[in-house]
């Protein structure tokens, strides 16, 4: 399907295959923390307008489930809506104490680190 608007490549350094490469790591992290990949099934009933107030268990599995959708997203070059979501998967991440904003930031310039992350 032809995504109007949608844009070649993610411009600067940062590339299709790099995506992947963050989404692979990600979802390793949270396959080794025990997180299952489990969408929310009704993500305005859920958390709403409410703010933090979703358990760092169901966010992170909600997390996971969007690294394997954001894999779809760039599979059908829709590359504007897959960076939204990294930035939201890396956000998640970072409210519940599994990497840093400066360990994020790492992950963006092709810095994925080896070591586990230090939050469950």
């Amino acid at each position: 399907m032809d995504h109007l608007g949608e844009p070649y490549d993610f411009g600067d350094d940062f590339t299709t295959q790099h995506a992947h490469k963050m989404l692979d790591f990600y979802c390793k992290v949270l396959d080794g923390m025990g997180y299952e990949p489990i969408a929310y099934p009704d993500v305005d009933e859920k958390i709403g307008a409410s703010k933090l107030g979703t358990p760092k268990y169901d966010s992170l599995r909600h997390a996971h489930w969007m690294v394997h959708q954001t894999r779809e997203f760039l599979r059908g070059g829709r590359l504007a809506k897959a960076y939204r979501w990294i930035g939201m998967i890396q956000g998640i991440l970072l409210m519940n104490g599994v990497y840093s904003i400066m360990e994020l930031k790492g992950h963006n310039r092709f810095d994925l680190p080896p070591v586990p992350p230090r939050g469950r």
